[in-house]
């Protein structure tokens, strides 16, 4: 299975990239690049994601809630495709920030 999670720094944005299946078995490698983005900005971006898991959204949001908590902000990449459609159906496009590509997003102060 391909499955690959980086973080790419710059100008006070942490790009947290994510390619292939997010699942109970890459979970772990996601949960620490999350655990590791402390910038002004912090982005989840699933462009290269065909499935996500729904295990994951409390990962997605305990990570939201740690960014915000000390002030930074926090966002999720996901463009239409199922992954989006589970974000629609469980709600929590509605308590975080979800777009369909990363320059639509302001940038980081």
């Amino acid at each position: 299975m391909l499955f690959d999670v980086r973080t790419v720094s710059r100008d006070g944005r942490d790009l947290v990239v994510v390619i292939g299946d997010v699942d109970l078995a890459t979970i772990p490698s996601l949960r620490a690049q999350l655990d590791r983005a402390d910038a002004q900005q912090v982005v989840l971006d699933l462009t290269g994601v065909d499935l996500f898991d729904p295990l994951a959204f409390g990962l997605v949001i305990a990570a939201s809630l740690r960014v915000t908590r000390r002030g930074a902000r926090f966002a999720v990449v996901c463009p239409a495709g199922r992954p989006r459609e589970l974000f629609a159906e469980s709600g929590v496009d509605r308590i975080l920030t979800v777009v369909e590509h990363v320059d639509v997003l302001d940038p980081p102060t």
